[in-house]
């Protein structure tokens, strides 16, 4: 069954993935450019799931926790309507 939601990238959360993949790209481009892929598929889930990710206490946001690398990812979001918010993204030793 097709979703007529919209997924939307905050300029934040592209920034997050552009500065998550420059921190591991001079160590390994490979695992750079796959845990980049892994979040955009995690977070493409979120059109047919939108709830799978754990709400935010006292906020209006959900977290979704991407197993990727041994901490993994944190995409923090929000559904608004139909739309998808994806409004940061960051590793799980990160200070948020």
């Amino acid at each position: 069954m097709p979703s007529n939601r919209k997924l939307i990238w905050a300029l934040p959360a592209r920034n997050d993935i552009i500065r998550l993949r420059e921190f591991i790209e001079p160590h390994n481009p490979e695992a750079a450019r796959k845990a980049a892929e892994n979040l955009k598929k995690a977070a493409l889930l979120l059109l047919e799931n939108p709830h799978i990710g754990k709400p935010v206490e006292r906020r209006e946001d959900r977290e979704l926790i991407v197993p990727i690398g041994r901490r993994g990812y944190v995409i923090r979001y929000r559904v608004i309507g139909d739309e998808i918010i994806i409004l940061r993204v960051w590793h799980g030793l990160e200070e948020k």
